[in-house]
């Protein structure tokens, strides 16, 4: 049976339709393919910015814990920076602080060796690196490792020159002070031999100051424990009529008294004690030393004379 023309011109019309229909879909899924094409910069952008202020907000928090006194959250927070941008922008900050934190405010210093030693080898070139070092190395001697510690000021040595070099230090004094400090490590450690040739270091060439004061003080004590009296006299002397602070002053020419004494010099011993300000604290100590030196002395001039009587007995 035939189709009539009619037929056969709505069938021509709902395939052009359905056609027409397709092409549309077909358009609306290009045109929603290119929106979101174009959308992917945005989204992205806009995940970056959201992530920065994640981590910047980690940075606040740190801030706002460790301002009122919670310094094992501040710590976490920055520990927590790290992990997400362990090289951002502010890597090095967020290294520093956590073990400062943990250094100064939380004492667990082996926690804060680990972010020094971080720092140290991820920002090599940081203007803080000096201060660093030496951060390093306080953290050492306060867990025993007296060792690592004069290494590390060793290393310190260097950076000193170039603070100096930039105006931000006096050279000469911030050397004398670092090499203090390895010499009172050598002390801990009861290398005596190479304590007192480092406190010599601190004043070879230098004015009479509050360093020097401190490794003569060191360098008396030394030669003290050693019984070498005689030589620890100089050390005490200078001390004794250089420094500004009475109770050095007092004590100085307290180890010096011993000293005399211990050498046979009664009389001195007896003089620089009567030349001391007395110590608020203990005021008959002078006069109660005085007199058992004293005692001291009649009974060794007594001995050779009694030694003699008996010879003349026999």
């Amino acid at each position: 049976m035939k189709k009539s023309k009619n037929q056969k011109a709505k069938g021509k019309y709902q395939k052009s339709k359905v056609k027409v229909i397709r092409i549309i879909s077909s358009n609306k899924q290009a045109n929603w393919n290119l929106f979101y094409f174009c959308l992917l910069p945005f989204a992205f952008s806009l995940l970056v910015l959201l992530s920065a202020c994640s981590r910047g907000a980690l940075l606040d928090q740190a801030q706002a814990a460790w301002d009122r006194g919670d310094y094992q959250t501040s710590a976490q927070a920055y520990e927590d920076y790290l992990t997400k941008t362990p090289q951002g922008d502010k890597a090095s900050f967020a290294r520093l602080r956590a073990a400062t934190v943990f250094r100064r405010d939380l004492k667990q210093y082996d926690r804060a060796i680990q972010h020094y030693l971080h720092f140290i080898d991820d920002f090599p070139k940081s203007p803080e690196i000096y201060q660093a070092r030496l951060s390093l190395a306080e953290c050492y001697a306060a867990t025993q490792k007296f060792r690592e510690a004069i290494s590390e000021y060793e290393n310190a040595l260097p950076a000193a020159q170039d603070l100096a070099t930039q105006g931000l230090k006096d050279d000469a004094k911030e050397k004398r002070r670092i090499r203090l400090k390895i010499a009172d490590l050598y002390y801990e450690l009861k290398d005596l031999g190479q304590a007192q040739a480092e406190y010599q270091k601190v004043t070879i060439d230098a004015v009479y100051d509050d360093l020097y004061e401190l490794a003569f003080l060191q360098i008396g004590g030394i030669h003290l424990l050693r019984d070498e009296f005689d030589e620890a006299i100089p050390a005490y002397q200078t001390v004794a009529e250089n420094t500004r602070d009475k109770a050095l002053r007092r004590m100085a020419r307290f180890r010096l008294a011993d000293c005399y004494e211990r050498t046979f010099q009664y009389d001195l011993a007896v003089r620089t004690l009567r030349e001391t300000e007395p110590d608020p604290a203990a005021p008959n100590y002078i006069s109660q030393r005085v007199a058992t030196i004293e005692e001291e002395a009649r009974q060794r001039n007594a001995a050779p004379a009694a030694a003699l009587n008996l010879k003349k007995k026999q």
